[in-house]
């Protein structure tokens, strides 16, 4: 999962972390440490998550009101941007936060249990806009950061390139370009199991069942081969069976995928989580279906082919 927005800046950030996203906290110490390495600009900002539950949560970006607009160039929907030295806490706030809560310049929001007055409502076209803007100080205040920072926002045209690796844990990454692969790959590796499982089970179901059937039409199976039809009588018998419960299923599995897959969509944080139906998916549940039709055919076939003709015709009621 990447967003990305063209951004001709870098960010100085602590390791293995999505600094603009939430997860990066470094001293203030860096910034003396990057203009003693030649970097002429250095920009402080603070980027976290607050909230109890993923309904109530909601970004906060704490940045420099004086510099700001010129490393985020959003467009102002409603009232008037921050401004530096604001006796009351204020913030401007994104407009899928103003859609999820309701809210509006002039409403007075809670952050962390502190009021802030909106006076003002952006839209930048990137997850910020699931975001509340706050000045640096109250973002840090908030926290209990004391001076300490998320990321400190460098140009490009210093000292340092993306991927380099500074002392103390920082690395040095592309503005705007916001992976959360990392951070969402164990849940991911979670779910992807747990589906791996139940296909297996799922698979083992339906071979016990076709193996039933078979077994129910043994003595059919033996009669046929008394009566001179050759073992490929046995695999069209056992095929048609197979084929016509496992085709239908998939059929009926697709059909209700694409109809329930949208409607599992959770967008949380300008996060948008839920399955896809598209091209690769339908191409690979192909290629299973194919083995799980072999596989559930192979299974009833062998079962069936070990036994001798009398075996098979002898009735054990």
């Amino acid at each position: 999962m990447r967003f990305r927005s063209a951004q001709p800046h870098l960010v100085v950030q602590q390791d293995s972390t999505v600094g603009e996203f939430a997860g990066s906290r470094i001293p203030a110490t860096v910034a003396d440490d990057l203009r003693a390495a030649g970097v002429t600009d250095v920009v402080a900002e603070v980027h976290a998550v607050t909230g109890t539950a993923g309904t109530n949560a909601m970004l906060i970006s704490g940045v420099d009101p004086e510099r700001y607009r010129e490393l985020d160039p959003y467009r102002l929907v409603s009232g008037r941007h921050l401004r530096a030295g604001e006796a009351q806490r204020t913030a401007i706030i994104g407009v899928l936060l103003a859609d999820r809560f309701g809210w509006g310049t002039g409403d007075t929001i809670r952050i962390r249990g502190r009021d802030f007055t909106v006076v003002g409502v952006y839209e930048l076209g990137t997850y910020l806009d699931d975001a509340a803007v706050v000045p640096i100080a109250d973002a840090q205040a908030l926290l209990g950061w004391g001076t300490d920072v998320s990321l400190y926002v460098i140009p490009v045209d210093g000292p340092y390139t993306t991927g380099d690796a500074l002392p103390g844990g920082l690395a040095v990454a592309q503005r705007g370009d916001v992976a959360l692969v990392d951070e969402w790959r164990p849940l991911i590796s979670l779910l992807t199991t747990s589906v791996r499982l139940l296909a297996v089970g799922a698979v083992a179901v339906l071979a016990v069942a076709l193996w039933r059937l078979a077994w129910m039409h043994r003595i059919d199976l033996g009669l046929l081969r008394l009566m001179g039809f050759p073992r490929r009588a046995l695999v069209v018998f056992l095929g048609v069976q197979a084929f016509a419960l496992v085709i239908v299923s998939a059929l009926v599995g697709v059909l209700a995928a694409v109809a329930i897959a949208p409607g599992m969509a959770r967008t949380t944080l300008a996060v948008t989580t839920g399955p896809v139906i598209d091209t690769q998916v339908l191409t690979r549940a192909a290629f299973d279906v194919m083995l799980i039709v072999t596989v559930a055919v192979s299974v009833p076939l062998i079962a069936v082919a070990r036994r001798g003709v009398g075996s098979l015709v002898r009735r054990d009621d």
